[in-house]
């Protein structure tokens, strides 16, 4: 029987490779097009990752020279920072270089999903598994945000292969390599730990790992890895994080997230991922794949799958501050059940048929969640979900995320501008660059200034006051105040907001306008000058 070619034998061996290669590929194809026709500045925790990343960078501006190094992230693990700070260094400081950051992430979220559903189902499972994974409205979305999140779920998946792989630590070659993306996704972000605890726990029960020395051992070996890679970042920045973790914990209450004991907390990430990371069809498709996937036993050591999925759905529902960002690993775990049934279908007519309307379907819904498409209604709801500071729809698709995330614009929110003035008032006075930012709008934020500023050489000190209690003294250590006529921003932050505005339009005496910009959403921005007894301009 004569062999087969050459390229088969590669690509047999090599088939998640080249698959996640040419998805990457496609996806990122769109995401550059994308980002070539978008101008506007990083939304907040976007901007303010990129301005930790610059922290890295020697002289740039705003950065502290004393800053200890395990501080230059603030209160996030280093690793995605450290990875834009790399990029600004090849090229240079830009939004658009940055997201570039996420590009790496692609391949080994894709990669990881392909193995890992390669070795529960199949060859041809895999390849609908990644491609699920990278074209899901959500995952399309967030590829081109510097979040943490995505990097995160890279680790996720990646980590999850090794430990799979590793035969319930029988095989320490793929014990160290979960140890070592276990560093990587703790050094990227603490909720990654919720994502490995019930799973680990699932391993060491089943195959008795305290009935086997040499298994132990090897666990050990992993754990001891991340434990000491973690541990660089997080043992010099414990106590910040016990003092940050509890006030994240009341930010939940304040965007009035669901208790945690309630029906709505034990829904919510089914909601979120009905009506924002896959919509209507794909969810539904999935539910259905749940189904027959366990009844045809369709993936081998399901369980294992089952307990990921359900392990990393209880950590993040437990957790009071919740967002759609924060169940990003599950969505690959789910893609490779939805690729495993839609694989079983076979090759039939039919089948052909209808993996052809799904891959019609998906890279339908990634080209409007990115482009948008102007004769369809930008968002359908099928049921009115639940309401804190936002409202969680059920939606059979939408086009935008809030108005926030979607299709590129070419908008100019005037930071530069501003910031222009507020340097030549500044230098003119000899004053300080201080700047109060009233509103808390998404691309018209004190993160999104302090980027701003840093990208263009300008050492300036940008806040977000949100007390108006003391009156004219809610802006004392300001040499400016900047402000929007209409809109806020997220009520969680900006409560106090028209309040402070009108201390600033009626205290006449202190506060000297310079300037007045329109914006794209067709509110005015007015720039002041609070002077002071012992100032002026």
């Amino acid at each position: 029987m004569p062999s087969a070619p050459a390229w088969q034998r590669w690509l047999d061996r090599r088939g998640g490779f080249a698959a996640a290669c040419l998805l990457t590929a496609a996806l990122w194809a769109g995401n550059l097009l994308w980002l070539a026709r978008d101008t506007r500045p990083p939304v907040w925790d976007m901007a303010l990752h990129q301005s930790y990343a610059l922290n890295y960078l020697p002289g740039a501006a705003g950065e502290e020279p004393a800053i200890r190094p395990w501080a230059r992230s603030g209160n996030y693990p280093p690793f995605v920072h450290l990875v834009i700070a790399a990029l600004f260094a090849l090229f240079h400081p830009d939004p658009r270089i940055a997201a570039l950051a996420n590009l790496p992430a692609t391949f080994i979220l894709l990669w990881s999903v392909h193995e890992l559903a390669e070795a529960m189902a199949g060859r041809a499972a895999a390849r609908w598994a990644a491609f699920i994974t990278a074209f899901a409205p959500y995952m399309v979305w967030m590829s081109r945000e510097t979040i943490l999140d995505y990097w995160m779920s890279a680790w996720v998946a990646a980590a999850l292969l090794a430990l799979w792989k590793s035969d319930g630590f029988a095989d320490r070659r793929a014990a160290l390599a979960f140890g070592c993306a276990a560093a990587l996704g703790m050094l990227t972000k603490w909720l990654f730990a919720g994502f490995l605890l019930l799973p680990l726990a699932y391993v060491a029960l089943r195959r008795r790992l305290w009935h086997h020395a040499d298994r132990m051992v090897h666990k050990a070996d992993a754990i001891l890895i991340a434990g000491i890679g973690a541990g660089l970042w997080y043992v010099p920045n414990l106590p910040g994080l016990v003092r940050y973790f509890g006030e994240n914990m009341r930010i939940g209450a304040r965007e009035g997230e669901p208790p945690v004991l309630s029906f709505q907390s034990l829904i919510y990430y089914l909601r979120l991922l009905e009506g924002y990371q896959f919509f209507g069809i794909l969810f539904a498709l999935t539910a259905a794949a749940c189904w027959f996937a366990w009844r045809r036993q369709l993936i081998r050591d399901g369980r294992f799958l089952a307990v990921a999925i359900a392990g990393g759905w209880l950590a993040m529902t437990l957790l009071r501050t919740k967002d759609p960002r924060f169940t990003m690993p599950l969505l690959g775990l789910l893609a490779i059940v939805c690729g495993a049934w839609v694989a079983s279908w076979g090759y039939s007519r039919a089948a052909l048929v209808g993996q052809g309307l799904l891959a019609a379907l998906l890279l339908a819904q990634a080209y409007a969640v990115s482009f948008g498409v102007a004769w369809l209604p930008q968002q359908v709801v099928l049921a009115r979900g639940y309401q804190g500071s936002l409202r969680w729809d059920w939606n059979l698709y939408t086009q935008h995320y809030f108005h926030i995330l979607g299709k590129p614009r070419r908008e100019d929110w005037k930071l530069g501008e501003i910031l222009d003035e507020v340097r030549r008032h500044s230098h003119a006075g000899a004053l300080e660059a201080s700047l109060a930012i009233v509103p808390d709008l998404p691309r018209f934020n004190a993160a999104s200034f302090t980027l701003e500023a840093r990208l263009s050489g300008m050492s300036a000190r940008i806040d977000h006051p949100q007390s108006a209690a003391a009156g004219v003294g809610s802006f004392d250590g300001f040499n400016y105040a900047l402000m929007t006529e209409g809109e806020q921003g997220m009520p969680w932050t900006t409560v106090e907001s028209p309040a402070l505005n009108r201390i600033i339009m009626d205290e006449h005496g202190t506060f000297l306008l310079l300037g007045i910009w329109v914006l794209p959403n067709g509110d005015s921005a007015r720039l002041y000058f609070v002077r002071r007894e012992t100032g002026g301009e």
